[in-house]
């Protein structure tokens, strides 16, 4: 016989109904011969799978309830996270996002700076960047905490610097991309790297002041301003 570890309740993401409204309970068996249930849960077997329609105090009650009798409470989502790989059915009638969605409570991200230390036009970016950014509340993660961060989200700035040729001028330039990685909606077993923020600036050349630095100020305000309404509107 096998035994029921508990029940793994998720909100719905399809809209038959108000969302709050709807809850998906699913109930798996695991192994009897398994000491420790955490690290079976991959090898579980579903049991059932009900919708219940359910009020918020309903809803309080329900999971004061299960939390009541279960022997193993607060699962965490690594545990599950294999468990149900997404449908790309679902997933194609999801709203696509507002363009700065992603920056909402954003986990932070990975920038590394040697190639913009070593240069002789960029070699205060990344302090200018970091104070800045920091400022507004953006965590720059080590490589460890980089590497164990979903997305792996990375900071880089591309410096660009000015050509001449054959009495041609061709302007330096100075961008800044934040890129994750991402599941394809028509396969979700494949994931690739996107850019969720970019931006850049090219040298004015009818201001002889203008330099490397003012295109990174105009950057970084970009994305001050683009921070704050992202995470002021949640």
């Amino acid at each position: 016989m096998a035994s029921f570890l508990g029940l793994i309740l998720s909100l719905m993401v399809p809209r038959i109904a108000a969302a709050e409204d709807w809850l998906l309970v699913e109930t798996r068996k695991v192994p009897d011969s398994c000491a420790h249930p955490l690290i079976c849960l991959p090898k579980s077997e579903l049991a059932s799978r009900h919708l219940l329609k359910l009020t918020r105090k309903n809803q309080n009650s329900f999971f004061g309830f299960l939390k009541s009798v279960a022997s193993v409470s607060g699962i965490p989502d690594a545990a599950v996270a294999g468990l149900h790989p997404p449908e790309p059915q679902a997933l194609h009638k999801l709203d696509l996002a507002p363009k700065l969605r992603p920056l909402v409570d954003h986990p932070g991200v990975y920038f590394d700076t040697v190639k913009l230390d070593e240069g002789e036009a960029t070699a205060e970016f990344s302090e200018y960047i970091k104070r800045k950014l920091g400022a507004l509340g953006l965590k720059f993660l080590t490589e460890e905490e980089w590497e164990a961060t979903p997305g792996k989200p990375t900071l880089s700035i591309r410096y660009a610097a000015r050509l001449e040729s054959a009495g041609c001028i061709v302007p330096f330039s100075v961008s800044m991309t934040l890129k994750e990685e991402v599941v394809l909606v028509r396969d979700p077993s494949q994931k690739i790297s996107a850019t969720i923020w970019s931006y850049s600036r090219r040298q004015n050349l009818a201001n002889t002041n203008y330099g490397p630095t003012n295109s990174l100020w105009e950057i970084v305000a970009k994305f001050e301003k683009d921070w704050r309404e992202a995470n002021s509107a949640g």
